[in-house]
This record gives C-alpha cells, sequence and structure tokens, in this order.
C-alpha cells in the first residue's frame, strides 16, 4: 500500500468519527483492530469527568476493511490506536508479532482505555434494543423437537 493511499484510508477514518460523534473531534481516541473477513472499532470521547464510548458506523467498518486488505500481505497490522487532538489525528499500527496475545484472547482494548484515562468512568451506549438484562434460563428456548443429528 502506497502511502498517500493509506493516509487517504486514515483521514477518511477521521471523517467517519467526525460524523459519529457530530463535530469535530476535540479529544478522542478510536481503538481499530482487524483480521482475515473481521474488523471492529469503538470511538472514545474524552471529557473532563468522563469518557464516552461511541459505537462505530457501518461506513467507519468499511474503512477500516479497506484499510486493512489495502495493506501488503507481509505488512498486515493487528490494532490501531487512532488519537485525535483539536483536529489532527495520529495512528499507531501493532503487528500480530508486536502482541503477546492474539487479540480473541486478549482484551487490548481495556489496556489502551487504562493507559489514556485511569479510572475515568467509561459510558457505553446501552444495547441496540436499550433493554440489556443478565441472561436467564427462562430467555432460552427448549425445542425438543429439533431433529437427531
Amino acid at each position: 500500500m502506497m502511502n498517500e493511499q493509506a493516509g487517504n484510508m486514515l483521514n477518511a477514518i477521521g471523517q467517519h468519527v467526525t460524523h459519529i460523534i457530530g463535530k469535530v473531534p476535540e479529544d478522542v481516541y478510536v481503538f481499530i483492530e482487524a483480521g482475515d473477513q473481521w474488523q471492529g472499532s469503538a470511538v472514545f470521547e474524552n471529557f473532563d469527568d468522563r469518557v464516552v464510548c461511541h459505537p462505530p458506523s457501518d461506513e467507519l467498518i468499511d474503512e477500516i476493511g479497506r484499510l486493512w486488505e489495502a495493506a501488503e500481505p507481509d505488512k498486515k497490522w493487528s490494532i490501531i490506536h487512532y488519537d485525535i487532538k483539536a483536529g489532527r489525528f495520529d495512528a499507531e499500527f501493532l503487528y500480530t508479532a508486536d502482541l503477546g496475545h492474539h487479540p480473541f484472547e486478549y482484551d487490548y482494548r481495556q489496556d489502551a482505555l487504562d493507559a489514556r484515562y485511569g479510572d475515568k468512568p467509561v459510558i457505553y451506549p446501552p444495547m441496540d434494543d436499550g433493554d440489556w438484562h443478565e441472561l436467564t434460563e427462562d430467555d432460552l428456548s427448549y425445542d425438543d423437537e429439533s431433529p437427531a443429528a
């Protein structure tokens, strides 16, 4: 991938973040991770007394996928720490060899949040239905009529 192409894609990520939070970012951290046919992110907006997590848009997820796919096969990254301060971004790429664990085996996002924000509370959005609750046996369906394998 050419540096100009990567720069344009990273800039597009910043534009998507602007749309997600509805303003020019002043102090935002985006945790990005990706691999073969998967990608994820979360947008964290820093305030004096709290950090607010914004879910990614479909467009942001698509742009992350394009960025990962555009990387040379021997230069595929696993995690990007994407910081925006006063409207300017900085991106730090971590590669699988840089990680002590596979991203599915370890919560690198929590480590990054702890390093950036310490004990500051992080406010997460409600689940899609707005009614998060702990799963109980009553929530499980029992299908005794399923065909035998």
